[in-house]
């Protein structure tokens, strides 16, 4: 049975959160930190590699966004036709008309009138 006071030398303070751990650990249990360096520059990279550039749909496209900065040349966007997305608007709405009958005939009537 251990006594309290080789307990408490077991134990240290996190330089991150001031909490009691313990002295051999490597993750703090409070504030989740890696106390040991090869391990927290190894989670950094990892957070790195995971992170990717921001995308911004209206100036020019993810697809344009990744050609330009990956050096691949200079590749440009075939334009949508406004024709198809009139049609495939037309399309994909009428295929809901028979949705929003039957939510409009079973619908609360105590609250949608």
């Amino acid at each position: 049975m251990m006594d309290t006071t080789t307990a408490e030398a077991a134990q240290i303070d996190c330089p991150f959160c001031a909490e009691k751990i313990m002295a051999a650990a490597k993750k703090c249990r409070h504030c989740g930190e890696m106390l040991d360096p090869a391990m927290r520059r190894a989670e950094e990279a990892m957070r790195a590699a995971s992170r990717s550039a921001p995308v911004y749909m209206n100036a020019g496209g993810g697809g344009a966004a990744t050609s330009s900065s990956s050096g691949g040349g200079t590749q440009q966007l075939r334009p949508w036709g406004h024709f198809i997305h009139i049609v495939l608007s037309i399309v994909t709405a009428g295929l809901w008309i028979p949705i929003w009958v039957l939510l409009y005939l079973f619908r609360n009537k105590n609250v949608y009138f």
